[in-house]
């Protein structure tokens, strides 16, 4: 099967994340599903008020995943913050879709696919990742310092990950994506 991410954004660290993909789509090229799946990742100003949205093309046994995902909201989030919002979106969305087209799929076919896709996503910190551990230890009153050596993350990251878990909601860029600005674009 074919599945694959595409991309429309700039500012944010999406584009590197969907470098982190690649060996997810290589390794999707030897499973076995009956239709392709094509991701298009939007990062957009909440201004142009684009919705997600799916759509199953029956000539070319193709699914397409549309996916607007708020500038401003990334752009508060740090790295590893993105990687897990986007997968757990990538992944929920994912699953609500393929479930819409069961006369494409049955059942288990679809559960086996997920299965592999999830299996892929939490070996590689996308779900369940770094952020949602240093979430659990802190909520167990585990020290910044301890967490960070715990999970090899910066302290900074740390802190800022307890400010959040406070309701602390900075207006200013996170600075992971501070170097991601000064670089060109991603093209559609």
């Amino acid at each position: 099967m074919k599945l694959d991410f595409l991309l429309d954004t700039y500012g944010t660290c999406v584009g590197q994340l969907r470098d982190e993909l690649l060996p997810l789509e290589e390794l999707a090229e030897t499973w076995e599903f009956p239709y392709n799946i094509h991701f298009v990742l939007r990062v957009l100003p909440e201004s142009y008020e684009r919705k997600t949205f799916r759509r199953f093309d029956s000539r070319d046994h193709a699914l397409y995943l549309d996916i607007s995902i708020t500038y401003e909201q990334y752009q508060r989030m740090s790295k590893n913050e993105q990687r897990e919002a986007l997968g757990i979106y990538l992944y929920h969305y994912l699953t609500e879709s393929i479930a819409k087209y069961k006369k494409h799929a049955d059942k288990a076919t679809q559960d086996q696919l997920l299965i592999q896709v999830k299996n892929w996503m939490l070996e590689n910190n996308w779900l369940d990742g770094k952020i949602n551990r240093a979430r659990t230890l802190l909520e167990q009153n585990m020290g910044l310092y301890e967490v960070s050596q715990q999970l090899q993350m910066p302290l900074e990251e740390i802190e800022y990950i307890l400010l959040r878990m406070q309701d602390y909601e900075s207006d200013e860029a996170h600075p992971d994506n501070f170097a991601v600005q000064k670089a060109p674009p991603y093209p559609l």
